[in-house]
């Protein structure tokens, strides 16, 4: 690669992987607490609305905190809310599909929450995705997936070989082994033990509020025979591409932000940018939580 897509690539993901702190600085954003853990940003106007559960939030000037002793309860009140912000068109995309909330991954839940209100409360939600690498003509080649034009985020964007949110209940595996069969027809025995190669952190402004995602990251090496396939409609075309075709899609902001920091990820490990590179050091800090 020319030295001139380094520092693309770079301000591409100072784009992406702005810090919660920083992007709250810039909106501006109030931490929202449950107990004593930052688990989310919101922007004043959306805590404002939520004035109208004070039995569900305390909300103060400089910070909101979410009530309810137990998981369970914080979740029914969650429900509750987030309901009557959907009949109220505040919440738009309903998923149906609940997504944990942590304040670290691994740790107990401190409630769930429906997937469409993640970024109005600006939680970390949780994904796996997949590169998708073949080789053509002795190069490099990478499966990417155009999304659906029907999808409520980032419609007509391109997207990881594979790449799904966490939901509740899930643990990273099961979500990949779903996602590849459901997005791009991989079974178990091609994806075979495909393992998690590190994680990559974005987080950046939306109309919504703010998105923040921890992407637990998997390369795939694919024979030439194999032709992906959507089995849930979510897909609208897969192009194999050569390396420096796929860069230049991400530059022009044809990838939507995620997949183009996974992809980034991706490219690193297989060396398309070296560690004597004046930007290598920096990238790798932006990617990591």
């Amino acid at each position: 690669m020319r030295p001139r897509l380094y520092a693309d690539l770079l301000g591409f993901l100072r784009a992406a992987c702005t810090h919660a702190s920083q992007a709250g600085r810039e909106l501006p954003a109030l931490p929202f607490y449950v107990k004593d853990h930052v688990v989310g940003w919101l922007r004043p106007s959306f805590a404002d609305q939520l004035r109208r559960w004070p039995h569900v939030f305390d909300v103060n000037p400089a910070y909101i905190t979410m009530k309810g002793e137990t998981p369970a309860a914080r979740t029914a009140s969650m429900a509750e809310v987030t309901k009557e912000l959907a009949r109220d068109g505040v919440l738009r995309g309903w998923r149906d599909e609940l997504v944990a909330v942590h304040h670290r991954y691994g740790t107990p839940e401190l409630f769930r929450m429906e997937r469409a209100a993640s970024r109005h409360f600006g939680i970390t939600a949780f994904g796996a995705h997949l590169n998708g690498f073949a080789r053509k003509g002795g190069l490099v080649h990478v499966w990417v997936a155009r999304r659906s034009g029907a999808k409520h985020v980032d419609p007509d964007k391109f997207d990881n070989l594979v790449g799904g949110r966490i939901s509740a209940g899930l643990t990273v595996d099961e979500t990949l082994h779903k996602e590849a069969w459901e997005e791009a027809s991989i079974a178990p025995a091609l994806l075979g033990d495909a393992s998690c190669l590190g994680a990559v952190r974005v987080e950046y402004s939306v109309p919504e509020g703010l998105h923040r995602e921890i992407l637990f990251v998997h390369d795939l090496w694919l024979p030439p025979d194999f032709k992906p396939a959507n089995q849930d409609g979510e897909v609208a075309d897969f192009r194999l591409l050569p390396v420096e075709e796929v860069i230049g899609l991400i530059l022009h902001g044809e990838f939507t932000l995620d997949a183009g920091a996974v992809m980034v990820d991706g490219l690193l490990r297989l060396g398309a940018v070296l560690p004597e590179d004046p930007q290598y050091l920096d990238m790798l800090r932006l990617l990591k939580p």
